[in-house]
């Protein structure tokens, strides 16, 4: 038996505040979502699988264009000229509520339906496969639906399907779950969708996320694709595959305190460090001391990040890097707290700044698949307690200004 594992195509996703993108490379964007999902159908055509498992949030909005809709009939047609299965459930971008297809899909296309539902096949083989799933009814799913799901049907394999997130307990919308839950089915496979970051939770059997087939933003870093799926002396073995067209990067550099200096720093780094495809670059450049007032100000409007692209146009083709926003970052911020032991100042810095006042802090805010990887990296906790020191430092002098 052999099959795909995709997710998260989000066709059609906006790419907003990439507007002042070349229009060649705008457009190139824009189609990234199609084509990243073209080389899922490309490789299951090739590879002659049995069938395509398609994990949610196929579209980016539940109010799905014609162009993406129109897209995903001719890529069903493709599969259904050579025999191929699609089996499809609907995630949280995407919803049921939402749906208003108006052309059947072809005959070789399964959608499940808002309960869980199981669709056997019988393979070229002989083999029979027994596929569980649901698709989402609405926008959030706070209930765990992984009860509904019967246990390993009397078949050759059986796979689940299933868009949605570990359970942290409370706050869940996004049809919470835990491995062990997913482990006492005794599938053979689970298919996950809405996580953006492909993961492993479980190797044998593979519990996995295949992560999403086209980074969309910054927060969306590292290679994407799916994945190819083999049996193999009684087990499903996974085999990864990439499928972006547009890379996502974020590089901090250390840099002199004004912008010719910072604008002779990434003409260099650029042309030190070339990328192997189309990469949208993010840069931090730490500072030992703050821009002055002009340059902060320039820096601050986007009026110095828009002439540098426009003149610097020939450095990142060649580098073939684009470089989207710049900040600045200075060494962390020392509070000056005159009335106050500076040990104890620290003291309480060190209780607020902790993992657990961050995720409070962070909230619903980490339900979002995309959002929640950009938390995670290390450098998100040092960022925002650098911020907030700096803030602080700012209303401390502002506070002594306004006494005198």
């Amino acid at each position: 038996m052999k099959f795909i594992h995709a997710a998260d195509l989000h066709l059609d996703s906006p790419f907003l505040g990439l507007q002042h993108l070349p229009n060649g490379l705008l457009a190139q964007v824009r189609a990234s979502t199609f084509t990243a999902a073209t080389k899922v159908f490309d490789k299951a055509i090739a590879e002659h699988v049995d069938f395509v498992l398609l994990a949610g949030d196929l579209f980016d909005r539940a109010e799905q264009s014609v162009a993406a809709q129109a897209y995903l009939f001719e890529q069903f047609d493709r599969l259904n000229d050579v025999g191929i299965p699609a089996l499809i459930s609907f995630g949280n971008h995407d919803y049921l509520a939402d749906q208003h297809q108006t052309v059947a899909y072809p005959a070789n296309v399964t959608v499940f339906g808002p309960e869980v539902g199981t669709q056997t096949l019988t393979l070229a083989s002989g083999e029979t496969v027994a596929i569980s799933g649901f698709s989402y009814p609405q926008r959030w799913v706070p209930e765990d639906q992984v009860i509904q799901f019967p246990t390993h049907a009397s078949t050759d394999w059986h796979i689940g399907m299933l868009h949605g997130a570990v359970s942290t307990g409370s706050g869940d919308h996004y049809a919470p779950f835990t491995v062990a839950e997913l482990l006492a089915k005794h599938y053979d496979y689970w298919a996950l969708g809405h996580i953006h970051h492909r993961q492993v939770l479980n190797d044998q059997p593979p519990i996995l996320y295949a992560g999403n087939t086209q980074g969309r933003a910054i927060t969306e870093t590292g290679t994407k694709g799916a994945y190819l799926v083999t049996s193999r002396n009684g087990q499903l073995v996974p085999e990864f595959f990439e499928t972006l067209t547009i890379n996502w990067e974020a590089i901090t550099l250390s840099g002199g305190a004004s912008l010719q200096k910072l604008s002779q720093q990434l003409v260099d780094w650029l042309t030190a460090h070339p990328a192997d495809r189309t990469t949208l670059t993010a840069v931090t450049i730490q500072l030992t001391q703050p821009l002055a007032g002009e340059d902060a100000a320039q820096l601050q409007s986007g009026d110095w990040l828009a002439l540098w692209q426009r003149t610097q146009q020939r450095v990142m083709r060649a580098a073939q890097r684009y470089v989207v926003t710049v900040n600045v970052a200075t060494q962390m911020a020392s509070v000056a707290a005159p009335q106050l032991d500076q040990h104890y100042w620290e003291q309480g810095a060190a209780g607020v700044f902790t993992p657990e006042n961050l995720q409070r802090l962070f909230g619903k805010l980490n339900q979002d698949p995309a959002l929640a990887e950009w938390f995670t990296q290390p450098q998100t906790a040092k960022a925002v307690e650098a911020l907030a020191r700096q803030q602080l430092a700012e209303l401390m002098g502002e506070e002594g200004n306004h006494e005198a």
